[in-house]
This record gives structure tokens, sequence and C-alpha cells, in this order.
């Protein structure tokens, strides 16, 4: 190979962008940052496949229950600590919330639309991850698993894409146990072109009842004590 060509080759695509933009080339400045996208959305694809692939073989192979195990531990050992002190984004207001999500899910090649009322933010999202799957006809017969087993993991549906597990794990139940609110509220996709909708909650800590009925969890009694009058506050 040429030098050229090695340099090419081992000069990251945003170092390109970079130099083009010095160099006044905004052609060339473009198709670098085209370059650069195309190559993260291949690797996250990547990455997305091998994850559910591997979640697919431990529900085959060892059942749902471990899959929620195997999540359960990446939440414990990656994601709490990312997360910090549990009460930091409860305190968060609602819209530096709904925008820290926001920018994750279409930076994961996702789309997004927002709009709030007085006690929410609520975001539509097409998801580049979980819902491309979906919409790629990559679960059923021959394809990656579906938890059928209804239950808080699922949202309290007979079906879910595995892949789509970690947002009820991870996103909700957890946070929960871990003393704070859920990151969001959730729905996710149950079908090819359908979005993934979050809800950011002003006051976090005063979700309505049936976020908790749904994961399978008491709604705190200080929480349901502070709810207003005429809203479902039981724990039954």
């Amino acid at each position: 190979m040429t030098p050229e060509e090695i340099t090419e080759m081992s000069t990251p695509p945003w170092e390109a962008v970079r130099a083009a933009l010095r160099a006044g080339d905004l052609v060339a400045a473009e198709r670098a940052v085209d370059d650069a996208a195309e190559r993260t959305r291949s690797l996250q694809e990547y990455s997305v496949n091998w994850i559910t692939s591997l979640l697919s073989f431990i529900a085959d192979t060892y059942g749902e229950e471990q899959v929620e195990a195997a999540l359960r531990r990446t939440g414990d050992e990656f994601i709490r600590p990312r997360r910090g002190d549990a009460a930091r984004w409860d305190e968060l207001p609602a819209e530096v919330r709904a925008r820290a999500i926001t920018r994750a899910m279409v930076a994961n090649g996702g789309t997004a639309e927002v709009s709030e009322d007085e006690e929410k933010i609520t975001l539509e999202f097409r998801c580049g991850s979980g819902g491309r799957l979906i919409d790629e006809g990559r679960y059923g017969p021959n394809g990656y698993f579906e938890l059928t087993e209804a239950g808080p993991r699922t949202f309290g549906r007979d079906q879910l894409g595995v892949y789509c597990a970690h947002c009820s794990i991870n996103n909700e139940i957890q946070p929960i146990e871990w003393g704070s609110a859920p990151t969001t509220v959730e729905t996710p996709p149950m079908g090819p072109g359908e979005t993934c909708t979050h809800h950011v909650y002003r006051t976090p800590n005063l979700l309505p009842a049936e976020v908790y009925v749904r994961l399978g969890l008491r709604q705190p009694i200080e929480r349901a004590s502070e709810l207003p009058t005429g809203s479902s506050g039981s724990n039954e």
C-alpha cells in the first residue's frame, strides 16, 4: 500500500473532517462527515444485533428469567454508576431530562417528535435499535427471541422483543429499586412502523399508580399520599 492509502485508512473520519475544514474544502468535509456517520451506524447495527443474539441465546438456553438476570447485572455494574446519585436525576427539570434522552435516541439512529402538557413531556421515537429490529422483521420464526412470559420485564405484555427488555429493567424497574424514579415511562412498539413512546413527568416522584402496577412494584406510600385528590393512588 502507498503511504497515502495507509494514512487514509488509519485516520479517523472526524479528523478528516477537521483537516478538510482547515483547508477550506467544504465538499471533502461533507464527504468525511457522511463517511463518519456511515461507519458509526454500521458499528451500531453490528452491536445491536450482537447484543440481541446473545440475549436470544440466554433465553433459548436458560430461560427468560436469566435474560432479566443478565440485564440486571449490566444495570448494577455499568448503568447505576453512570447514573450517579439517584436523587440527582429526579431533581433535574423535565426539559433537561427530555433533552438528554432525545439526544441519546437520535444519536442512536432514531428520529423524534416532541409534545408536552402540564404533567409531562412526551417523546415519540422511531427507535434506531430495538425498533429497527422490529421494523426489519428480525423477530419471530427463525429470528431473534421474543419474551412471552408476561410480567414486569415485558411491561405486562405477552410478547416483547428480547432487546427491548433492557428498557423495562434498566430504565424503569431498577431505577425505582435504587430509590429513584424511572428514567422515562416507556411504551415500546408492538409492530413494524410504530413509535416508542417515552413520558418524562415533570414531577418524577408523582407517577400514576398504573406505572408501578405495570412493573409489579408497590407505589411508595409517601408518593401516593402526595397525589392530587381524585388520582389513582391505590397500592393494591
